[in-house]
C-alpha cells in the first residue's frame, strides 16, 4: 500500500503475519484455477511419473473474490518486481564480461 494511502482508504487492514519455522513446503507441477459462484478455487497437484498422463490433486485453496483480487493484484506486482531485478542482473553480468 502506497505511503500516502490511509487503510480505511481501500477498506483494508494492515495485519502481521507469522510463518511458523516449521512450515512445510510442497513442490507442485500442476495448477487449476475455477472461478464460482462467490468463490474462486485454487488446486495444486502432481504429474504421476510412472503413469503419464495422470494427475494426484494435494492442496486446495478457496478465496472469495476480494480476496483473490488482492492475491492476483499482489503476484503481478511481485513478478514485475522480479522481472526488473533479472533484467537488472543480466545487465551488470553483460557489463562486467565486456570490461
Amino acid at each position: 500500500m502506497p505511503d500516502n494511502q490511509k487503510p480505511e482508504d481501500n477498506n483494508q487492514q494492515k495485519i502481521q503475519m507469522h510463518v511458523s519455522p516449521d512450515l512445510d513446503y510442497s513442490f507442485r507441477d500442476v495448477a487449476n484455477i475455477f472461478v464460482g459462484a462467490g468463490e474462486v478455487v485454487f488446486e495444486f497437484g502432481n504429474q504421476h511419473r510412472s503413469m503419464p498422463g495422470h494427475v494426484t490433486i494435494s492442496n486446495r485453496i478457496v478465496l472469495s473474490f476480494a480476496n483473490a483480487h488482492e492475491f492476483q493484484q499482489k503476484l503481478q506486482q511481485l513478478l514485475v518486481e522480479a522481472q526488473k531485478q533479472m533484467q537488472e542482473n543480466f545487465a551488470k553480468s553483460q557489463a562486467a564480461q565486456k570490461d
